[in-house]
């Protein structure tokens, strides 16, 4: 038989073939290994906003524990002022990058009506003596403040409203 007969029933593929396959697998797993690297960190941005919240959360809490203890009339109440800590650990375990919790704090009392005008609230100094009788808040806002791993400043503010015990 011819040797032109055996090649048009041989099987197989060429090198160029190969080649273009091996390409074309090698872009793939380099587009999902770039894909991993970014879902790697949007998990740890997300766990690093979850780990602010709980931190904002948790103080904002203490704060108004603080402030609604009825044992002690008001004294926790006016203790609640500006503050700002740096968090490095939670649990043992370490962060990322320090967290800022900034608290800031807006003082407000009642200010009594007129027959022209109507009874409403005023901010008032910190410094002010408090007074039980007379009703106020204050109103509180915790922020969480940090540097990710793409190098951005994130933030956010929980706001809040804490009053004394007594009322």
């Amino acid at each position: 038989m011819p040797a032109a007969y055996f090649r048009s029933y041989q099987r197989g593929s060429s090198l160029l073939d190969e080649l273009t396959a091996v390409v074309v697998l090698s872009v793939g797993l380099l587009g999902l290994a770039g894909l991993q690297g970014r879902v790697q960190n949007i998990a740890a941005g997300a766990e690093n906003q979850t780990i602010a919240l709980s931190l904002a959360q948790s103080r904002l809490e203490r704060l108004r524990g603080v402030a609604g203890d009825p044992g002690r009339a008001g004294e926790g109440y006016v203790q609640i002022a500006p503050s700002e800590e740096t968090v490095t650990s939670v649990g043992g375990q370490h962060l990322d990058a320090p967290l800022t919790l900034r608290v800031d704090v807006a003082r407000f009392r009642l200010q009594p009506g007129s027959a022209t005008e109507p009874a409403r609230y005023v901010a008032v100094e910190n410094a002010e003596p408090f007074e039980n009788a007379v009703p106020e808040f204050k109103r509180v806002t915790v922020a969480a403040i940090w540097t990710g791993r793409d190098g951005a400043t994130h933030r956010f503010a929980l706001p809040g409203i804490v009053s004394p015990g007594a009322f």
